[in-house]
């Protein structure tokens, strides 16, 4: 009954974030399983509320983990919020996000963050960033490397702290 009753949102919920289908549906697919397997020491109050809860916690856990596709924190740094389908609360948090994500591209080293942009808001190739800057295409493979890294390391701390941790409730 809770799987049919509340699947589809938390799916429509996931989606939002990662925008990837199969991620969604094993992270959903997770949290209902733990529920299953625990359901006898489970009390929760309020099924709807925990079980966006636990969503965002194995999202944050998705992201932290690394398994997250690159192009995730670009996207998120380029959404429009203001015409999201999320409610207060999601729109405050994404809207933060982004807010964190703007300032991790912002503090990399300005050779970094040129590359970066040139490759995310231009859609350059590496070669033709390369080619503009005068550089090699491995140079710009490398700052590549270390821009998604740092923009991750930089994202990772807020995670948990807009990604709720859910309530458990024991008897």
């Amino acid at each position: 009954m809770l799987y049919k009753r509340h699947w589809a949102d938390l799916y429509k919920f996931a989606f939002f974030i990662l925008r990837d289908k199969e991620a969604c549906k094993d992270i959903i697919q997770d949290v209902f399983v733990w529920v299953w397997e625990h359901k006898r020491e489970l009390k929760v109050q309020f099924p709807k509320s925990y079980l966006r809860s636990a969503v965002k916690f194995k999202i944050a856990n998705y992201i932290r983990s690394g398994n997250i596709r690159e192009s995730f924190f670009e996207e998120a740094a380029k959404y429009d919020y203001s015409t999201s389908m999320a409610g207060g609360d999601e729109f405050a948090e994404l809207k933060e996000l982004n807010n964190i994500i703007r300032q991790a591209i912002f503090n990399l080293p300005a050779k970094c963050r040129e590359i970066f942009m040139l490759s995310r808001e231009a859609n350059l190739s590496n070669r033709e960033i390369a080619e503009q800057l005068g550089i090699s295409v491995k140079t710009v493979e490398n700052q590549m490397t270390i821009a998604l890294h740092r923009i991750r390391t930089n994202i990772d701390p807020h995670l948990i702290s807009l990604l709720l941790v859910p309530v458990i409730y024991y008897n």
